[in-house]
């Protein structure tokens, strides 16, 4: 029997129940609710019509995640930006959605957040593999990647170098 010191098993408690935080089997059911609360405004669309790329990258696997595939960051003719998942883009849902960032490092979001609030963005929610595109609040001049987050555990699920 394999015997831990009390801080290690209280990080490895830690750690397995905030990775059991984007398992759907392991979440509780949700509390009924009494009243319904105000759903948030839904992000922009991206505009259509031709893009200009300015990045592209390739999206790799975290914290033992399969995650793949390949993004674009463009700007259409209104100057505004959006992150642009291609049909080859996957990941695990194991909540159902992840959040996606833009970050100045590959790190963890909360590790990155704690150092310098302003190293990352938040773009938005996804739910599912494929082609989809979330518009950026501003510019992504500064970033170098874009995450993909389990928000619950504060764990990231992949990473793409933007080039």
């Amino acid at each position: 029997m394999r015997h831990f010191s009390r801080p290690a098993a209280l990080v490895v408690a830690a750690l397995t129940l905030g990775l059991s935080a984007c398992n759907k089997e392991a979440m509780d059911p949700p509390a009924p609710m009494t009243a319904a609360a105000p759903a948030p405004p839904a992000p922009p669309a991206a505009a259509p019509g031709p893009a200009l790329t300015l990045r592209t990258g390739t999206m790799l696997p975290q914290g033992g995640v399969p995650s793949g595939g390949t993004l674009a960051v463009e700007r259409d003719a209104d100057g505004i930006e959006s992150v642009r998942f291609n049909a080859d883009f996957r990941t695990d849902f194991h909540t159902g959605s992840l959040g996606v960032y833009l970050a100045k490092s590959s790190a963890l979001i909360r590790v990155q957040r704690a150092a310098d609030p302003g190293s990352v963005v938040r773009l938005g929610t996804i739910t599912r593999d494929g082609a989809q595109t979330l518009v950026i609040p501003g510019s992504a001049a500064g970033f170098t990647h874009v995450i993909i987050h389990c928000d619950p555990a504060q764990y990231n699920f992949g990473a793409a170098l933007l080039q």
